[in-house]
């Protein structure tokens, strides 16, 4: 049995050492390798390092744990969670959300952020004529257009050096160049197009051979023309009536590959364009190679208020609410005292600074 006097230095002891220890990794001169990846506002790679919310409230949450860290960049949220697994991090933060799937191979901390997914679409007051005649000139149409210009070219020229010396000049081509190639032309698009007025018909045979031959090249360049201006035209009616999660079937989605959209549009049975950073999301967008992107509300507000202002708009009320969260590797005991010091900080003007600052309301 100890006597007072013993247990009361064994008791100081155990206190001083407890007020001595430091969060795993902090030890020894060492650093907790902080994974993250790009996802404004949360997380921003910028020529003086990475900024955002997250960035700020982990050197908090930092200095409050006593302990230094550096920040290892990943491609994506699914790459920065594959090097925590494999214990090449310590923590990983970011807009990093909650779910049971994740949760099988990481452990998180309590949540920071509460928000859902929701859909950027390019936005909707532009002039679809302008749009309409635009998709004709994109690498997979092009060359149907040149195809077509071409054949009206030559062939206009060609219907009107074999016609234009015929006699009966009601129903022929004008002697001089200008018109009569603008007639010749003019007789190969209504031909190609099967309207046949009959104001400019071929009498001799030569001229008859190229009928024969426009008639056979146009029609199926022509048919496959206005199945392309239709099928946009179709793509412009459907793009302007996404509304909600409920809309997207039958339409192109862009998601980063691993992120809760990615799932949620797979879930849906929806066509799914997965890409490894945001970045190429917003593009293809913008290019029209999709027709929407679903992603975390926050990082998509922040894109359409800022490089994508004008261009884009988020549609919709926020779905499948999720919560973000710090992540660690499993049984790390840095979970708990992430913990402890997100429960010191909530309360804290500073804390809620940083809200302010990246997040707003």
């Amino acid at each position: 049995m100890l006597d007072t006097r013993s247990y009361t230095l064994v008791v100081l002891g155990l206190m001083a050492l407890g007020c001595g220890a430091v969060a795993p990794g902090a030890d020894a001169g060492e650093k907790l390798q902080a994974g993250l990846s790009a996802s404004p506002p949360f997380v921003m790679f910028t020529d003086q390092g990475p900024e955002g919310a997250s960035i700020d409230a982990w050197d908090l949450i930092a200095r409050t744990l006593g302990v230094e860290s550096a920040f290892v960049e990943g491609k994506n949220v699914a790459d920065t969670l594959e090097q925590l697994q494999a214990g090449l991090l310590d923590v990983a933060i970011g807009g990093i959300s909650i779910t049971a799937e994740r949760e099988q191979h990481v452990d998180f901390t309590r949540s920071q952020f509460h928000t859902g997914l929701d859909i950027l679409v390019r936005q909707g007051h532009d002039k679809p004529l302008l749009r309409l005649i635009s998709s004709l000139f994109v690498k997979d149409k092009l060359p149907i257009v040149l195809a077509l210009v071409l054949l009206v070219l030559l062939a206009g020229h060609v219907i009107w050096l074999v016609e234009r010396s015929t006699a009966d000049q009601a129903t022929t081509f004008s002697r001089t160049y200008v018109p009569g190639v603008f007639e010749g032309m003019y007789w190969v698009l209504v031909t190609a197009s099967t309207i046949g007025y009959g104001d400019k018909v071929p009498h001799r045979w030569s001229g008859q051979l190229v009928a024969v031959i426009v008639i056979i090249i146009s029609l199926p360049l022509f048919g496959c023309f206005i199945a392309q201006i239709s099928s946009d035209l179709t793509m412009q009616r459907l793009q302007s009536n996404i509304h909600g999660p409920e809309d997207l079937s039958g339409k192109r989605v862009a998601a980063v590959h691993g992120s809760t959209g990615a799932a949620y549009v797979r879930q849906l049975g929806v066509f799914a364009v997965a890409y490894d950073q945001m970045d190429a999301c917003y593009d293809a967008l913008l290019t029209g190679t999709v027709d929407a992107v679903v992603y975390d509300a926050p990082h998509l507000l922040y894109y359409a208020n800022n490089q994508g202002k004008g261009r884009v708009a988020v549609v919709g009320r926020l779905f499948a609410p999720q919560d973000y969260a710090i992540t660690v590797r499993q049984g790390s005991p840095l979970r708990k005292q992430i913990n402890l010091a997100l429960a010191t900080l909530a309360e804290t003007n500073e804390w809620r600074g940083i809200r302010a600052k990246w997040i707003g309301n």
